[in-house]
């Protein structure tokens, strides 16, 4: 048989007297919150290392120091048993870092970082990208110019390749065959050069617009904006198309329509054939109206043809009011009001000269253009 030391209780077998003297209630050592031997065991370990502490070092406690810096009178908390743990205290980092060192001790925290292993490799780093310089008695860092042509001579050569100073630059030109792995060698001349002439063929020869160019060669990974080649177009010098040049092409490429609700004397009409048209004065509406009396074939604002614009100096593009389709004519409707005869004869011009024959027809009546 075996008895509980505490409460004087007998168990047969040790395994129950242990299980029962660690969970006693007249254990001095047991606490109501603590159930399992796990928690005992861990509760005891803990109150006799805290008992053991503070035999060694006291009660932590508020004690009044003085800065060796700066003289302030401060308080720090320390163990009492162990106070003072340092020679001196500082009231802030400030004062801290702002003591005087002497110079030995200065020369051997700079003999201690030079020769460290860590400030070579940094500085082996810092080599490859800087040059010294002496300015002033200085010595002074400054970065080391890559040529993107790999020599400098050729970079002053061809000022288009070397004035940009990032090669994130020459990215945007990926999407056009541009290899990038030939920037910083004499290659990246040939690469550039043939991105050029590919977006002046594009843009000028085959008057495609930059949002065109954008979408054919699919930049939306390198370029944010169409907009963006058209300021690379500026740079290059490219003869840029205004407002009415890039209109008119858009005609031509059949990008832009001439459509619109009633507005005024404009207004959509129903020819004999049954095609909705779109006719822009009273004017037009009558010629059609004999048109559709006669019942002539006939076609409205159907064509786009180029002409040469002698009192602006520049290639526009013509709509005509009306083509008679049998008759192979084309007609322009005009008040004396809108005829501007010079531009009106550029027109004929460009009309005859594609095999067209034209007519006038001014305030109702068919006149002949080169009698006024």
């Amino acid at each position: 048989m075996y008895k509980c030391k505490y409460c004087g209780k007998e168990f047969e077998k040790a395994q129950q007297i242990g299980g029962h003297t660690s969970m006693c209630k007249l254990n001095p050592n047991y606490k109501e919150n603590i159930k399992t031997r796990s928690e005992i065991l861990k509760y005891v370990s803990l109150t006799t290392c805290k008992i053991k502490f503070n035999e060694k070092h006291g009660q932590l406690k508020e004690f009044k120091v003085n800065c060796k810096k700066c003289g302030k009178e401060f308080i720090v908390k320390e163990f009492e048993n162990d106070f003072p743990t340092k020679e001196y205290y500082f009231c802030s980092r400030r004062c801290a870092n702002s003591r005087n060192h002497t110079f030995e001790t200065k020369q051997k925290i700079s003999d201690g970082l030079h020769n460290s292993e860590r400030y070579k490799n940094s500085l082996n780093k810092k080599l490859e990208k800087y040059d010294i310089v002496e300015i002033d008695g200085k010595i002074k860092y400054r970065k080391k110019k890559k040529y993107f042509t790999g020599i400098k001579e050729l970079d002053e050569k061809y000022p288009e390749i070397s004035k940009h100073q990032s090669p994130k630059w020459f990215k945007k030109f990926i999407p056009f065959g541009f290899n990038y792995d030939t920037l910083y060698t004499e290659k990246v001349i040939e690469e550039f050069l043939k991105v050029k002439n590919l977006l002046y063929t594009e843009y000028v020869k085959n008057c495609l617009s930059p949002a065109d160019i954008y979408v054919k060669y699919n930049c939306k990974k390198y370029i944010n904006h169409s907009e963006v080649l058209l300021h690379i177009f500026k740079n290059w010098n490219f003869p840029i198309r205004g407002w009415s040049k890039a209109t008119s092409n858009a005609f031509n490429q059949g990008k832009l329509q001439l459509t619109g609700d009633s507005f005024g004397h404009e207004q959509w009409y129903k020819t004999w054939e049954n095609k909705n048209v779109y006719l822009r004065s009273n004017l037009e509406l009558n010629y059609a109206k004999y048109l559709d009396e006669n019942k002539i074939k006939y076609d409205v604002e159907a064509l786009r043809i180029k002409y040469f614009d002698t009192q602006n100096q520049y290639e526009r593009c013509a709509i005509p009011d009306f083509y008679l389709i049998d008759e192979n004519t084309i007609v322009e409707i005009k008040s004396n009001y809108t005829l501007d005869i010079q531009n009106m004869k550029d027109k004929f011009k460009a009309y005859k000269n594609l095999g067209y024959n034209t007519k006038l027809i001014l305030d109702n009546n068919e006149v002949d253009l080169y009698s006024l």
